[in-house]
């Protein structure tokens, strides 16, 4: 008798035990983007006071790559949300932007649907992307795949201010892992090459516009 309760005793005890690392490895699955914005070294300050762009990836679990890119930014943030936004016009000022378009708005998400062009040297691609996206105006803009060329792709883009740095910080952060054979050194690269265009497009859109946007709530334009 007491031997059968100390082994029910010993089975709760491992099953308490199990539940935290079980919700642990479900919690490390999911790609996780702090409210607060990314940290800086004083380099880091420096180099985007001074213009240059900042792209880093980085090795996730079971082959997602994740990838940050920022770029300092002249303009005001509802200039900045505005470029961002402009999902009809991405195909004329977005580097390798074929196609792109809104696809519905319900005040508090909208879906958007883009094709590009992306590669080096002899391997090419045509990737098509389908994003959910949910904002919460004018700094943080957060976004996820729900049809298209990934088995994950959501990240977020933020507008922040930074100590040391003029104008405002324009911030990508994504996990990424394609549906199409693709080595992660090669994901890496594309995202080193392809990103900087892309933060320089946002950035000469925002600047190109004159003076703050007003009357612009809360939700997504």
């Amino acid at each position: 008798m007491k031997r059968g309760c100390l082994m029910m005793m010993v089975s709760r005890l491992l099953l308490c035990a199990a539940i935290p690392l079980v919700m642990l490895r479900t919690a490390s699955a999911v790609p996780v983007f702090p409210a607060s914005a990314p940290a800086l070294t004083e380099e880091d300050r420096r180099s985007l006071d001074e213009g240059e762009t900042l792209v880093s990836t980085s090795d996730l679990e079971d082959g997602v790559t994740g990838v940050r890119g920022m770029i300092r930014v002249d303009a005001s943030s509802a200039s900045i949300w505005q470029a961002l936004t402009d999902y009809d016009n991405q195909k004329n000022f977005v580097p390798k932007v074929r196609e792109s378009r809104l696809i519905s708005d319900n005040g508090t998400e909208q879906e958007m649907f883009s094709v590009g062009r992306t590669g080096v040297l002899f391997f090419k691609k045509t990737v098509t992307i389908q994003l959910l996206l949910k904002g919460s105006y004018p700094d943080r803009l957060s976004f996820h795949q729900t049809n298209g060329d990934f088995k994950l792709y959501r990240g977020e883009w933020t507008i922040t201010s930074q100590e040391g740095v003029g104008g405002k910080v324009l911030t990508f952060r994504a996990h990424l892992k394609p549906d199409f054979f693709a080595p992660d050194f090669f994901v890496r690269v594309v995202q080193k090459k392809d990103l900087p265009g892309i933060l320089m497009a946002m950035k000469k859109r925002a600047e190109s516009m004159s003076g703050e946007i007003h009357g612009v709530t809360g939700k997504l334009p």
